[in-house]
């Protein structure tokens, strides 16, 4: 500020009070307004080698809005803000990235613990003596009904199920042609766990042939 722009704001205000001052008290009011601009602001000369008045550094950053402090503090430390933000995103994508690995191998076992279920009641009714179902099942045939739509269209989910299935003892995988087509199958080789199952099996087969449930009811469905 110049001056003549403190002189003018005294004016201004001075015209709006209503006590209706008289010119030599006016006059008094603008000198004690002029000495306290003194006493408070700093001086300092424009280009032109006028005398100017300006805020205090302290006080100018006092009054500064939150807005204006926040835009300066990031401009002032942008290569730390930018880095802060880098390593952010970067954490946060690991951690969904492992996240979505537990959740996918978490999937997997649990299919991989039904197709078991469904492959050693199967072979429990085919050794049971029941003549309409087979020892094996088609592995498509068992990704399509475990899986829904949406996690058919994960091929990693599936990949994880079968390097769990390749990876167990009791379970045998091969090639076999039905109806014309090759097809991949399982089939459940661990006959000494059936041994109690068939004895089960055939002792409710002697009462009734509907009280299977779980996944016996869907290897009913894959004899069927």
């Amino acid at each position: 500020f110049q001056q003549h722009d403190i002189s003018s704001m005294a004016d201004e205000l001075l015209s709006k009070d209503a006590a209706r001052l008289s010119d030599d008290g006016i006059k008094v009011v603008k000198e004690r307004v002029l000495q306290s601009a003194h006493g408070f602001l700093e001086t300092t000369s424009t280009y032109d080698k006028v005398q100017a008045f300006k805020c205090p550094e302290l006080a100018a950053e006092l009054h500064r809005p939150l807005s204006c402090q926040a835009r300066q503090w990031v401009s002032s430390n942008i290569v730390f803000v930018m880095t802060f933000c880098v390593l952010s995103a970067g954490l946060l994508k690991i951690l969904w990235s492992i996240y979505q690995r537990r959740a996918l191998s978490k999937r997997a076992e649990q299919i991989y613990e039904q197709v078991c279920e469904i492959l050693e009641d199967n072979a429990v009714s085919a050794k049971a003596g029941n003549s309409e179902c087979e020892p094996w099942v088609v592995t498509s045939w068992l990704r399509d009904h475990l899986l829904s739509t949406r996690e058919r269209r994960n091929t990693l989910l599936w990949k994880k199920v079968e390097e769990l299935l390749l990876e167990d003892s009791r379970i045998d995988q091969y090639p076999k042609v039905i109806k014309g087509e090759a097809k991949v199958v399982l089939e459940w080789q661990a006959s000494g766990s059936l041994s109690g199952k068939i004895k089960k099996l055939q002792g409710a087969a002697g009462k009734t042939r509907s009280g299977s449930v779980g996944a016996i009811k869907l290897a009913e469905e894959i004899c069927g």
